[in-house]
């Protein structure tokens, strides 16, 4: 069997990257197709829900892959804010149509963007508030959520979206570190438990980047801070344990923080 040149091999990635922009343009089309239809009277059933999840999920895990990591980081977020307000819903129209807007300029020339530039643009896009908590006062904080899926992110999240709270997810320590260099947050709250690496051992990596060393770091653990489990974990890390009454703790040490405000240094 012939062996492939590396000329060749650029080629099949040059070309999939052109596909990739062909498909993410269509599956952009599809998602403000539903919109539009939701704008102008119509209802969106389950199944439409899920294309315009899948498609943005579908964006997202292939635009690194393919050359275009800012539009990636935008689906990302687009994700987020779609779990934050319940679903594509007639009042968030104007903040979905924000996402694809970016999404569609980050396909043109995503290439030419600075780290500015692309901080700027993730700090504009709309976060949303879950209709549910509407009346809430907004505070200006932006927190991390580094848990993996299931039910308790899912009461967490909850937790920090009644505060009023912008809240962001990443699903393991590495996309963490990633979303935190791209927009430093207020606040991360990891689980220790996660891959590829440990809540300590990400904390401690925070501490030894200039950008991320002053983000206040709070570890959920089932652990208390004194347990062999959590040695090296830096002393400016808050620990939060995972028990019955981890809401009342976790509401204490923002409190303390005097977060429901000015963020406190």
């Amino acid at each position: 069997m012939p062996e492939v040149s590396e000329n060749e091999i650029e080629a099949v990635l040059e070309r999939l990257k052109v596909e990739f922009v062909d498909t993410a343009r269509d599956q952009l089309d599809d998602v403000e197709l539903r919109i539009d239809t939701l704008d102008s009277g119509g209802a969106i059933s389950a199944d439409d829900l899920y294309d315009v999840q899948r498609n943005i999920h579908n964006i997202k895990g292939q635009g690194g892959t393919f050359g275009h990591p800012v539009i990636s980081r935008v689906a990302h977020l687009f994700e987020d804010y779609l779990e934050n307000v319940g679903g594509v819903l007639v009042e968030n129209i104007a903040d979905m149509r924000a996402y694809i807007e970016a999404m569609r300029v980050a396909l043109i020339g995503e290439e030419h963007y600075t780290p500015m530039d692309v901080e700027v643009l993730l700090r504009s896009l709309p976060t949303g508030t879950p209709q549910g908590f509407s009346a809430q006062e907004f505070h200006d904080v932006d927190v991390l959520l580094v848990m993996p899926s299931g039910l308790q992110r899912k009461m967490v999240a909850r937790e920090l979206l009644s505060c009023g709270f912008n809240v962001n997810r990443a699903y393991d320590t590495m996309e963490a570190l990633e979303h935190a260099l791209d927009i430093a947050p207020d606040i991360v709250f990891a689980n220790n438990e996660m891959t590829p690496f440990s809540g300590v051992e990400l904390s401690r990596v925070f501490g030894s980047i200039e950008r991320l060393k002053d983000i206040h770091f709070v570890l959920f653990s089932s652990y208390e801070r004194t347990h062999p489990h959590l040695s090296g974990l830096p002393e400016n890390v808050s620990v939060v344990e995972k028990r019955q009454n981890f809401a009342e703790g976790l509401s204490t040490l923002l409190m303390d923080w005097g977060v429901f405000g000015k963020m406190a240094s």
